[in-house]
């Protein structure tokens, strides 16, 4: 396995319901194909989600996981126009996710037109794929979802092992993003 620039395809459905193709490009691993979420793979999101909050982060679940998958499954069949799922694939196996957020924001006098904002959330790689720059391809697919829609700007709330990553894909600090209750 060794990496390599690769052009990427995907289908996402746009403000008015139709489904269209989108490309980006980024370093790869040959053998992960990062492409759209589709309903069937809503289970296996929710188990690497649940791998991540309980295995990994020791949280104390609320629900089983047969109905969490459900849970995961009926938000994203009820959030289309709210949330975009990307997922990475290895040998027919989802083994990555991450989610971005949109937001619609009112007009403004000198945007009178649709505005709107994303958010990267929930993003995920398992163990065996980490260290091969999958995280930032999955990122790299919802940034250009975000541009391609218009979106007037993007933010994440980072972890700390994630704040490398997200600062070399082009964020930054905003000094009056504030978020209520403050962390610190």
């Amino acid at each position: 396995m060794f990496c390599r620039s690769v052009r990427t395809h995907a289908l996402v459905r746009t403000k008015r319901g139709a489904v269209e193709a989108i490309t980006w490009q980024a370093g790869a691993v040959d053998d992960v194909v990062i492409r759209a979420s589709r309903p069937d793979d809503m289970p296996v999101v929710a188990d690497l989600r649940w791998r991540w909050s309980v295995g990994e982060g020791g949280a104390e679940p609320a629900a089983t996981p047969d109905d969490y998958r459900a849970a995961m499954a009926a938000f994203a069949l009820e959030h289309p126009d709210t949330h975009r799922c990307v997922v990475a694939e290895r040998d027919g196996a989802v083994l990555g996710m991450a989610w971005l957020g949109l937001v619609a924001r009112p007009p403004t006098p000198d945007r009178p037109g649709r505005r709107l904002t994303a958010d990267v959330q929930t993003v995920y790689v398992h163990p065996d794929l980490r260290g091969l720059g999958v995280a930032g391809r999955l990122v790299t697919a919802l940034l250009d979802i975000a541009d391609d829609l218009g979106a007037e700007r993007t933010s994440v709330h980072s972890s700390v092992d994630g704040e490398r990553l997200y600062r070399r894909l082009g964020f930054g600090d905003a000094r009056l993003l504030l978020q209520r209750p403050p962390e610190d």
